[in-house]
């Protein structure tokens, strides 16, 4: 790692503020020419915020930024692009229907003056050379929509190089990538840094940030609260700065009541793109925690538990009460009693336009046929009136469409839904995202319901203050395998997050 030069873009004393939130609080930050410089913290810390500023998106309502020491005042994103400022944003953000050459070059393309026609035989040798150097197997000829979600990601980064940017902005760029591809990625960066480019890398993977960052900046509540150079300072030290104290302390108090008899086990299951030969076991009555960054997998586990068709099992077994079951798709899971409760509701969960009695019984409507097949309506209104009142769904009544609910009562009508079901496993993805406070109360009171009539609860979640109130256990997922096991007394917001984050339990 080179020493300090002089700093490209400099941040001074960088304010800013949304109705009712201060997002960043006086923030110095810079960033130097042929230097890799970490920006971490906890969600809602205030980093993409102040990522933001540095790309022309939001101005700041207090500070200076300097570009070569001279003041900058950006008018917007392509202002930034037009000083060198470069951002590779975690959303995959190229036109499905061009080509990775085209993707590579929009707005960028070598012409032929004055006439302004794109040599389109450049462009691709162009575009070729960039994938090669930086051994990227892709054609430069094929569709992106074509591609896989890593070869995107890939594809997107090679765009921000070609831009040959003075300062590039990093946010989650190894997410949701393997193992071989975050390599990758990694040499890419180190590359751009001894060629003279100024990157900022944004991850929560801190083992990435301190392998290839020469200086970290953590931001905890919209202000530094620790700067300096990587090798001065340790991992457990970043997480202890990110959270504000230290790891050891211990906030839940410890369960003495055994476990009952196994309820769900799953063995040595593989899912393409996702989890690689994770095991578990889920007991009756038990709230069980998953967790992990975004692109570790959770979902992907989520949905291959369910059986579901948009994922690709590779490998895995599934013993229901000691009894193999073969969870081959949704319907095997639901007849033996497993029920998924996904985190897009609008899209994967309910029917927006239906009213709410017909969501609730959808799963169940074999239950209400009577004579010649026909529906009994009195039961299903009676039904989904019960659900209503169990779960406190603020609704005119069981014919109001779930589109005119607000998030929190469209999530409840979920939960009606699959509890209509009488499960016995239920596997909850993010089942409280995108929803008010009070909402979330309602919700994670009526999660410990569940279990306490016995059902066995997967909580797949990133809310950790759900994990330390909620589990009985917590698996903490990392790139696609479980790294931590925390139980009971050891289920802790430090413990959690330092796994999360560096793939292993806090010494």
């Amino acid at each position: 790692m080179t020493g300090p030069t002089a700093a490209a873009l400099d941040c001074r004393g960088i304010v800013k503020s949304f109705p009712g939130v201060q997002a960043l609080r006086g923030v110095d930050f810079a960033v130097h020419s042929g230097r890799v410089h970490g920006l971490v913290g906890e969600n809602g810390a205030g980093k993409s915020t102040l990522t933001k500023v540095l790309a022309g998106l939001y101005p700041p309502d207090a500070g200076t930024l300097l570009l070569d020491g001279k003041p900058l005042s950006l008018r917007g994103t392509d202002d930034a692009l037009a000083r060198g400022i470069v951002t590779v944003h975690q959303d995959i953000n190229l036109i499905a229907t061009q080509t990775v050459a085209e993707n590579i070059f929009l707005a960028n393309e070598p012409i032929i003056r004055p006439f302004g026609v794109v040599r389109m035989g450049a462009m691709r040798a162009q575009a070729a050379e960039l994938l090669a150097r930086y051994g990227i197997a892709v054609s430069a000829d094929s569709k992106v929509g074509e591609l896989t979600n890593d070869q995107r990601k890939m594809v997107q980064i090679v765009k921000a190089i070609s831009r040959r940017a003075r300062v590039l902005l990093l946010d989650e760029p190894t997410s949701s990538l393997t193992d071989e591809e975050v390599r990758t990625v990694l040499r890419l960066i180190r590359d751009l840094a001894v060629q003279g480019t100024g990157v900022v890398f944004i991850s929560h993977y801190l083992n990435e940030v301190f392998e290839i960052c020469d200086e970290i900046t953590v931001l905890r509540d919209g202000a530094v609260v620790l700067a300096a150079e990587t090798r001065a300072i340790s991992p457990q030290g970043a997480v202890t700065a990110m959270i504000g104290r230290r790891l050891e302390a211990a906030s839940r108090p410890g369960a003495t009541s055994p476990p009952s008899e196994p309820l769900l086990e799953v063995q040595n299951l593989s899912v393409r793109n996702g989890p690689r030969d994770v095991s578990l076991t889920l007991h009756k009555g038990e709230i069980l925690g998953i967790t992990g960054l975004t692109g570790s997998g959770l979902t992907e586990l989520a949905k291959a538990m369910f059986g579901s068709p948009d994922t690709q099992r590779e490998a895995g077994s599934f013993r229901l009460d000691g009894r193999d079951v073969a969870l081959r798709d949704p319907t095997e899971a639901l007849a033996v009693g497993i029920v998924l409760l996904t985190n897009d509701r609008l899209r994967e969960g309910v029917l927006p336009d239906f009213t709410i009695q017909e969501n609730v019984v959808l799963p169940i409507l074999d239950r209400f046929a009577g004579l010649l097949g026909r529906l009994d309506m009195g039961a299903i209104g009676t039904a989904a009136r019960h659900a209503i009142t169990r779960l406190r769904v603020r609704a005119p009544g069981p014919q109001t469409p779930v589109r005119s609910l607000s998030g929190g009562n469209q999530q409840k009508v979920l939960f009606a839904k699959w509890l209509g079901t009488k499960p016995r496993v239920f596997i909850m993805d993010e089942p409280t995202i995108g929803i008010d406070v009070g909402s979330k109360a309602e919700i994670r009171e009526l999660i410990r319901t569940i279990a306490a009539d016995g059902v066995g609860v997967v909580l797949i979640t990133a809310e950790i203050d759900e994990l330390t109130t909620l589990c009985d256990r917590v698996l903490v997922m990392f790139r696609g395998r479980f790294v931590a096991e925390l139980e009971n007394a050891a289920i802790e917001r430090g413990a959690i997050l330092h796994a999360s984050v560096s793939g292993r339990i806090a010494a």
